[in-house]
């Protein structure tokens, strides 16, 4: 602590250093206990807590960082190679030029996902018009594989009761119907199966006593079996990893990333490793970063709620930099305004307010937009939220200049105080869009309607961090011609309207957002 806390304090902490602790850290937890000892819960607690606190120390040295270098333009899309690649060889596979957009059954179904249900919200997607919009993604979650085949090389078994049809049988489904189709496993031996899913998947060899079957060992069979089922789409998780070494979790997303790119068919890889370190690169490991192993990475553990989904925010005010093209950071899935149908699995959910201030931090971040929730259930209000051009629009750009940047406030927290001295109630948000205008979002977490204000400093940090971020895609270029008017306009994307106010230098916006999770989008242009 005496090491970190120096660093910290004297400002010195570069990112090799930050590597070095955290590797420092994962050895220290291994060789902590022998490996059949069994920690009490005090003892996990306290150790929980001493890795919390590390992690928090980390995640200031590493938002502090200058970026060393640009990050560059991505490539046009390649071929597929079959080629074996070291762990810094890019994913490769010409895919994730914007993020996907669509649906997953997890927070909607659990571990209990099946033909109806899917289907049906197909073709909710398609007969709503959302599919129009961009959401043709279909994602079948964990809940689909049975267990493995006892005779060599035990591939994945469907579970025929609730895909009577088979998973390639639905894969041509969708794609007759022009959406795109997903499917799961995880990298450890088992998944991360629910009671009702231990209970009815396959316990007899290979297959594990008492839980449900992963990918460990196996890493060739599944990648193979899922493109031949026509997925365009595959999440990796972690449940059931062989340890939580960094070493470990770039290696097997490494392996599956070169399995998928063998297999010849262009496949999105979504790893879903629930950590922030996915996202910078480590030169010692040869780890050119999340987007060298996937499509996308996910940051940050399940957000079942609002108060999750606010740390979720916080890691993307330190990680998003890492994000572009090709290789998207995951914050995780659209939760919703409420739980899905699976109640007895303690999905949670959050309010409406919630979700939409949700949605418009996830499309200017920008991340992965996957609806994980009742699509048919869903109220006018929700329908309304998730059909926003405008907001769809800021996500889905064709030239990325550079991701969002917190430019005002702190780490959030919920439930908050309006009197946080930590400032944690209330953030602004900024990112340049490629036709020389910013897009701002302010978020309020007090439990009242307040003013959040973005002033010539907030501004200010908005210009440069545009500047920085998009240098090599015009983003030095619309900063400096933003900075230059002489009068912004200001346009509310949820009232789809102008505001009657104009902004001169010194640029200052203040505006009433409402409370416990709600928000104001916010679009600035130009005007002279």
């Amino acid at each position: 602590w005496a090491r970190i806390d120096r660093w910290l304090g004297g400002g010195s902490l570069d990112l090799a250093q930050a590597n070095r602790l955290l590797s420092a850290r994962e050895s220290n937890v291994h060789r902590a206990a022998p490996s059949d000892y069994k920690p009490t819960e005090a003892e996990m607690a306290e150790v929980r807590q001493l890795i919390n606190r590390y992690d928090s120390l980390l995640y200031r040295a590493v938002s502090s960082l200058p970026l060393s270098s640009p990050s560059p333009v991505p490539p046009p899309p390649v071929k597929l190679t079959t080629a074996p690649g070291r762990l810094s060889r890019p994913l490769n596979n010409g895919l994730g030029w914007k993020p996907p957009m669509g649906y997953s059954t997890w927070n909607d179904c659990g571990s209990t996902p099946n033909s109806s249900w899917v289907r049906r919200t197909a073709d909710y997607l398609l007969s709503s018009g959302l599919a129009e919009l961009g959401w043709r993604q279909v994602n079948v979650d964990e809940g689909w594989m049975l267990g493995r085949g006892a005779s060599p090389p035990h591939q994945p078994i469907e579970d025929r009761e609730l895909f009577p049809e088979g998973m390639g049988a639905l894969g041509v489904w969708l794609h007759g119907r022009g959406l795109g189709y997903g499917l799961y496993s995880s990298r450890g031996s088992k998944q991360c199966d629910r009671p009702e899913y231990r209970a009815r998947c396959l316990h007899t060899p290979p297959n594990p006593a008492s839980d449900c079957a992963g990918s460990l060992g196996h890493f060739k069979v599944d990648g193979e079996w899922i493109a031949a089922q026509g997925a365009d789409y595959f999440k990796f998780d972690s449940c059931g990893a062989p340890d939580w070494s960094r070493s470990t979790a770039f290696g097997q997303y490494a392996e599956m990333r070169d399995v998928l790119n063998s297999t010849g068919r262009a496949i999105f890889f979504s790893l879903c490793g629930w950590q922030w370190w996915y996202a910078p690169p480590d030169p010692s490991r040869q780890y050119l970063g999340g987007g060298s192993l996937g499509n996308s990475f996910r940051v940050y553990k399940d957000g079942k709620d609002w108060a999750a989904l606010s740390q979720a925010v916080n890691v993307m005010a330190v990680v998003g930099r890492w994000s572009g093209p090709g290789g998207w950071a995951d914050p995780d899935l659209l939760i919703g305004p409420w739980c899905g149908i699976d109640r007895d699995q303690n999905f949670c959910g959050q309010t409406d307010l919630q979700a939409r201030t949700q949605f418009s931090l996830w499309a200017i971040f920008p991340a992965p937009l996957l609806l994980s929730q009742n699509l048919l259930a869903w109220s006018d209000y929700a329908k309304e939220t998730y059909s926003n051009r405008e907001v769809i629009a800021l996500n889905q750009q064709s030239h990325f200049v550079a991701p969002a940047s917190r430019v005002a406030g702190s780490n959030l927290s919920y439930p908050c105080s309006a009197a946080d001295v930590d400032g944690g109630c209330s953030n602004v948000w900024a990112r340049p869009l490629s036709d020389v205008a910013f897009v701002l979002v302010f978020v309020n977490n007090a439990p009242q309607a307040a003013n959040v204000a973005c002033d010539h400093t907030c501004f200010g940090a908005a210009f440069a961090r545009a500047a920085e971020l998009g240098m090599g895609r015009g983003g030095e270029a619309i900063a400096a011609t933003t900075a230059r008017s002489s009068r912004l306009g200001v346009r509310d994307l949820w009232s789809h309207s102008d505001l009657p106010q104009t902004l001169s230098p010194p640029f200052h916006l203040e505006v009433s957002v409402a409370g416990a999770g709600g928000c104001r989008l916010l679009r600035i242009s130009p005007l002279s």
